[in-house]
C-alpha cells in the first residue's frame, strides 16, 4: 500500500479562485509501484474537477509529490477534495473544503471563562490548588504547562489569535496573593505565575485579549434572585452584587491594567433585575446562550447580532451576544482525539461550519462562548484539544471569510440595531437551576439565605456608614461581604453533593454570621426609666460608625416605629410611648431583632 500525504490544504476557499494543490505518494513496499496519481474535488451538486497525471512507477520506498494549479470553479457550499494514487486498487486521501462566496467576512468571537473560586479558607489555607495546577501541570501534545499556561502559549504560536478571555477576579486575586506570599501553594513556582500574568498583561495591551469582568466571586446571581426573593433580601442582594462588581472589576484593573467594558455572567444564568445592576455599574453588555434567545421577547432575529436588551420597568439596557450552542459544545464536549491528524480533521469541519454560518450570515457575528479550562482537561487530560484549537485558528486565517474579533471592537462598528424586552431566567443548563439544588443543596441554600439575613442587618445598622466601610478591605463590613460572596460561590453549590464542599461552604457562612453578630453586639439597649405612658430606653453604640436602628412598639390597639441614629461611642436617651398596657418594644437593625423587651401592665 502506497501511502498520501495531502500538502498544505485550507479548509475554506473563494468561489472562482485559482490555488496551487499538492500531495506527496510514499511507496512503503520493498517493491515497485506502478499507477495513476489524481486529483479530485466533488460538490454536493456533483460538478467536479479532475487533475490526472499519467502513470508513474515509485521505486522501493520513494517519495515524489505532485504539484498543480486549479482554478476553483464550483458552486458555493461545502466539497471533498480526494488525493488519489490508483494501482490495482485506488487509494485516496480525502478532506472536506467550502468553496464560499465572495463578499463581507462574519467575525468570530470566541469567548472563555476561565474561573477558579476563592479556595482558601477562612484561616487563608488553600482547599484546593486548582488556581496552579492549572498552570504548571498538563499533558498536552505539543504545549507545556496546565491549561491556562497553554491557552496563552497559543496566543503565543498564533499572533493572529484575537479573543476574549474572563479571568475570573478570584482566579487573578489568588495569583497575586501566591505572589505576595500571602497563600501558599506548591503546584506552581512564582516564576510560573509572573510569566503567565506578564503574558497576559501583553495581551490585553496589544489589543489580542480583550478581558471581561465578573462579580468577585462565581456567584449564580439569577438563582440568588429567586432566592432571595423568598427572604425579602432583593434590595440587599442588589447591594451585595454591586458591591461584587465593583471589586471584581477592581481586581481586574489591577492586575490586568484595564477596566473591563464587558460582564461573564456566572453560569450564564440571567435574571432582567441584571439589567439595571449592570447598566448602572458601567457594564456595555454580556454573553448569554442561545437558549436564552430562543425564548425572548422583542424585536428578535437571529443569535448572529448583538441586542440591544431592555428593562420596560426601569427603563435601564444593556447589550447582549447570544453564543451559538451548537459551535461553543463542539469546543466544550466532543475534543477527546486520537492523534494530531483527528484533531485536524475535527478542526476543519468546525471551520466549514463558521464558512456556512458567513453565507447566511456575513458581516454577522459569532460568538462561541465556554469554560477555558474544563474543555481541556475534563472528565480527563484531553491531549490533542489544544492542537485542535490551533489549527482552526491557521484555518480562520487562511480564509479572508472569517475574522477574528473582540465582541468590543465589534460592538464599535456594529451597534445593535434590534431591541428585546425579555429574556427568560436560567441557566446555560436548559434555562433550569437544576445543578444547583435539590436534597442537601437546598439546606444549605436556607442557612445562606439566614446568613444574608444577619449580614443585611449589620449592614442596615451601620447606616450611613455602610458605603465607606464597604471600599475598606480592612474594614468588619468588606470582610463580611466578602465571606458572604464566598459562601454563595456557585462552584460550591455545584459539587454540594461531596461533603467537603458542603463543610467549605459552612465554614465561609460561619465565619460571615461571626462578623455579623460582632458588628450587632456593639449595640446595647435597656430601660433607663418608666413613666404611666413611656418608657425611655438608653441606647449604646460601641461601634466606630453611627449605628442606625428601628424602634418599634407593638401594644392592644396600639402600635409605632420610629428609626434612631447613635453616634458612634455614644449613648442615647430616647423616649417610648407605650401608655400603661403591657408592650413588647423591639429594637432591631434591617429585619432582626437586636434585643425585644417585653413591658407588663403598670399599676
Amino acid at each position: 500500500m502506497t501511502k498520501i500525504q495531502p500538502g498544505s490544504l485550507n479548509a475554506v476557499y473563494l468561489k472562482g479562485s485559482k490555488h496551487k494543490f499538492s500531495f506527496t505518494v510514499e511507496n512503503d513496499k520493498d517493491q515497485p509501484a506502478k499507477g495513476t496519481p489524481f486529483f479530485h474535488i466533488k460538490t454536493h451538486t456533483k460538478q467536479q474537477i479532475y487533475v490526472v497525471y499519467d502513470p508513474v512507477t515509485l521505486a522501493p520506498h520513494e517519495k515524489r509529490t505532485f504539484e498543480f494549479e486549479v482554478k476553483l470553479d464550483l458552486p458555493v457550499g461545502e466539497a471533498t477534495a480526494s488525493f488519489c494514487f490508483e494501482e490495482e486498487t485506488t487509494n485516496c486521501v480525502e478532506k472536506p473544503i467550502y468553496i464560499a462566496s465572495e463578499g463581507p467576512p462574519i467575525y468570530v468571537s470566541f469567548v472563555w471563562h476561565h474561573h477558579q473560586a476563592p479556595q482558601f479558607y477562612p484561616d487563608g489555607k488553600l482547599k484546593d490548588e486548582w488556581a496552579f495546577i492549572h498552570v504548571a501541570k498538563g499533558d498536552f501534545y505539543s504545549y507545556e504547562g496546565g491549561p491556562y499556561k497553554v491557552h496563552m502559549l497559543l496566543h503565543k504560536k498564533q499572533p493572529g489569535f484575537i479573543d476574549v478571555d474572563h479571568f475570573s477576579p478570584s482566579l487573578l486575586e489568588q495569583w497575586q496573593l501566591f505572589l505576595e506570599g500571602k497563600l501558599d501553594s506548591k503546584a506552581a513556582s512564582r516564576e510560573d505565575i509572573k510569566a503567565l500574568l506578564d503574558s497576559i498583561r501583553e495581551g490585553v495591551s496589544q489589543g489580542k485579549i480583550e478581558p471581561l469582568g465578573s462579580v468577585y466571586a462565581h456567584t449564580v446571581q439569577g438563582l440568588l434572585f429567586r432566592k432571595a426573593k423568598q427572604y425579602g433580601l432583593e434590595d440587599f442582594l442588589r447591594k451585595l452584587l454591586s458591591w461584587e462588581i465593583t471589586v471584581g472589576l477592581g481586581i481586574v484593573e489591577e492586575v490586568l491594567g484595564t477596566r473591563p467594558r464587558g460582564m461573564w455572567t456566572p453560569e450564564m444564568f440571567w435574571h432582567m433585575e441584571l439589567v439595571g445592576l449592570y447598566s448602572s455599574l458601567g457594564i456595555d453588555y454580556t454573553v448569554l446562550c442561545e437558549q436564552h434567545f430562543i425564548k425572548s421577547g422583542g424585536d428578535k432575529e437571529d443569535i448572529y447580532q448583538p441586542y440591544l436588551v431592555r428593562d420596560s420597568y426601569t427603563g435601564s439596557q444593556i447589550v447582549v451576544f447570544f453564543r451559538d450552542l451548537a459551535l461553543s459544545n463542539w469546543v466544550s464536549f466532543h475534543v477527546d482525539f486520537r492523534d494530531p491528524e483527528d484533531a485536524d480533521n475535527a478542526a476543519r469541519r468546525f471551520v466549514i461550519e463558521l464558512a456556512k454560518r458567513r453565507e447566511q450570515h456575513p458581516g454577522g457575528i459569532v460568538v462561541i462562548a465556554l469554560d477555558g479550562e474544563n474543555w481541556m482537561i475534563m472528565p480527563n487530560y484531553r491531549k490533542y484539544a489544544p492542537s485542535f484549537l490551533e489549527r482552526i485558528v491557521e484555518y480562520m486565517d487562511q480564509s479572508n471569510i472569517l475574522v477574528p474579533t473582540t465582541l468590543s471592537g465589534y460592538l464599535a462598528k456594529n451597534p445593535p440595531k434590534r431591541t428585546l424586552n425579555y429574556l427568560p431566567t436560567g441557566s446555560w443548563i436548559e434555562l433550569t437551576d437544576r445543578q444547583w439544588t435539590g436534597g442537601v443543596k437546598d439546606e444549605l441554600w436556607k442557612e445562606a439565605m439566614e446568613t444574608m439575613l444577619l449580614a443585611e442587618a449589620a449592614y442596615q445598622l451601620l447606616g450611613k456608614d455602610s458605603e465607606k466601610m464597604l471600599k475598606d478591605p480592612s474594614s468588619p463590613l468588606y470582610s463580611l461581604f466578602k465571606a458572604l460572596a464566598i459562601g454563595l460561590d456557585s462552584d460550591f453549590y455545584w459539587y454540594g453533593d461531596d461533603k467537603r464542599e458542603q463543610e467549605f461552604i459552612k465554614a465561609w457562612l460561619a465565619e460571615a454570621r461571626k462578623i455579623a453578630k460582632s458588628i450587632l453586639e456593639t449595640v446595647e439597649v435597656k430601660i433607663s426609666e418608666r413613666t404611666n405612658s413611656h418608657v425611655f430606653l438608653e441606647l449604646t453604640n460601641r461601634n466606630q460608625a453611627t449605628a442606625t436602628l428601628s424602634v418599634a412598639v407593638q401594644a392592644e390597639g396600639y402600635s409605632s416605629q420610629i428609626h434612631v441614629s447613635v453616634a458612634p461611642n455614644a449613648s442615647s436617651r430616647i423616649p417610648v410611648y407605650v401608655s400603661s398596657d403591657s408592650a413588647t418594644i423591639r429594637v432591631s437593625a434591617g429585619k432582626v431583632t437586636i434585643t425585644e423587651l417585653k413591658l407588663a401592665k403598670t399599676k
